[in-house]
Order: structure tokens, then sequence, then C-alpha cells
């Protein structure tokens, strides 16, 4: 279920821009769903570092989510391995050295 006051919530702090807050207020659930397949689709079995995964996807992202801050695809990749989407090898909340992969369940290369 897409709770968007706990998104706001999650992220209090982390880029005040009045962008980045209206760009939050926009998201819906179907937005979070976009945001999550680039995530997956810029992984696969072998491991990457997670902190070049959201510089990645925030760069290939659709201008739509320009002004989205980096934090959020944080967030995004702690959703998906607390639903078992991808596996971590280290400290998300040190992307620079935490580790992502897909998931072995997931099925992906």
């Amino acid at each position: 279920m897409f709770n968007k006051d706990g998104l706001a919530a999650a992220l209090a702090g982390v880029d005040d821009s009045a962008e980045a807050r209206e760009a939050i207020e926009r998201l819906q659930a179907s937005d979070l769903a976009k945001i999550d397949a680039l995530i997956l689709s810029s992984l696969d079995r072998s491991w990457k570092k997670a902190g070049f995964v959201t510089t990645g996807v925030l760069i290939a992202a659709p201008d739509e989510y320009e002004d989205i801050p980096e934090a959020l695809y944080a967030l995004r990749i702690r959703a998906l391995a607390n639903d078992s989407r991808i596996e971590v090898k280290g400290d998300l909340e040190v992307l620079k050295t935490c580790q992502i992969r897909l998931s072995s369940a997931s099925g992906g290369g």
C-alpha cells in the first residue's frame, strides 16, 4: 500500500528544496513502481555498489523525476531489499560501500 505521508516522513530533512518536496508530493504508487523497475533493470546477479546504482538510476530516470532526491532511490532500494527482490551485502545506510544484486528468487540474469 502506498503511503505518501510515510514517504515524506522518511525523506524529511534529506533534501528540503521546494522542488524536491513538490516532486515527492506528486508521486503516486505507479511512479514508485516505475522507479522500482528502473532500479531492478539496472541489476543482474553480479554485485554492484548501491551508490552507483542510485546515481545511475537518478541520471537515467525520465525527466518527470528530475527533482526527486537521490535519497528516494535509496529508500526504494531498502524497500526492494525488505521485499526480498534484491540481495544486500553490507549496510544499506552506507550506499558507498553497500552492494546489491537481483535476488536469486527473482529469476534475474
